[in-house]
């Protein structure tokens, strides 16, 4: 099984299973330590950079507390207060004041050029292809809300975003059974497809269906996204035409398994790729995927930047 350098987290590949639980058990253990209040200062006098050419709320929160709550720093490093430089330059220069980066960014290519100048660990806020930070809070929100991740079924609808790039690399190294429905048009990345399907060492599994109602059969937890991601409000129309019938709703939810949980990983543009009904939901778990957030980030803030 391809494992990248543990120096930096940038798609998930970087991950094994075992160091997927490991840091799902030290979030866990972290999360619990905030509610009593207990105080960490191991990464006191260490900086964090966090780099935004998008905008950002739950990233930069997240982000931003988890390295204040582990003792260190945190400066940002908008796009709009910088002058335009090549990533490689800029990640040349900053790589040498911080101990850490963040970046949420465009397109993927331009985090791995970022990446290869940087002499420090370098994490993933977000790019157009994957949000693997996400996806850690994700299965650590199916794992708190059943108490495993072993054997359970993700359903997926909507569109084959970075969200959905990111839980087919992660999803399966926790065991989950990943199943998914795209429009025509809007589905994931082949070749990544390929990979996780032909991948050895992980007991989760990926696997494509032509229907929602097909996707949501057995279905433990039913996740979606926005139709229209930043950076593709220009097809907005389009989109809301061939997503018609990818809607999260209580139809399709009645189809899952009993005690499915509802997520979303927000921003969401209720009546559209879910209901509000849905999204207020006795089981919807969307607040507890965003405050995992938070929880995740500081287990991998410690483990890189010790």
């Amino acid at each position: 099984m391809l494992c990248r350098s543990t120096s930096h987290f940038l798609d998930g590949k970087e991950m094994t299973p075992e160091r997927l639980d490991n840091l799902l058990t030290l979030a866990e253990e972290l999360k619990a330590e905030r509610s009593r209040g207990v105080v960490r200062t191991e990464l006191q006098g260490k900086t964090l950079a966090l780099v935004f050419d998008k905008p950002s709320l739950r990233t930069r929160m997240s982000f931003t507390l988890a390295m204040t709550e582990l003792g260190g720093n945190v400066i940002e490093v908008p796009a709009h207060l910088r002058k335009h430089e090549e990533p490689e330059d800029l990640a040349g220069v900053m790589s040498r004041y911080a101990h850490g980066i963040m970046i949420r960014t465009h397109a993927h290519e331009g985090l791995d050029r970022f990446v290869s100048r940087s002499i420090v660990p370098v994490m993933n806020g977000l790019t157009d292809e994957h949000h693997p930070c996400q996806a850690l809070a994700d299965i650590l929100t199916i794992k708190q809300a059943f108490q495993k991740t072993e054997g359970l079924v993700l359903s997926y609808i909507g569109d084959g975003n970075n969200i959905l790039h990111s839980l087919m690399i992660l999803a399966p190294m926790a065991g989950i059974h990943l199943q998914y429905a795209t429009p025509a048009g809007y589905k994931p990345d082949a070749k990544l497809l390929l990979w996780c399907q032909e991948r050895e060492g992980v007991t989760g599994s990926v696997t494509a269906f032509h229907t929602p109602d097909e996707a949501v059969v057995g279905a433990n937890a039913l996740y979606t996204d926005v139709w229209t991601s930043m950076g593709f409000e220009s097809e907005n129309e389009e989109r809301i035409k061939a997503f018609s019938g990818y809607q999260v709703n209580k139809a399709l939810y009645l189809k899952a398994a009993p005690e499915a949980i509802v997520m979303h990983c927000m921003p969401m543009v209720k009546e559209q790729e879910i209901t509000t009904e849905m999204a207020d939901h006795e089981r919807s778990f969307i607040y507890q995927q965003a405050e995992n957030r938070l929880h995740v980030q500081k287990a991998l803030l410690w483990e890189l930047l010790r």
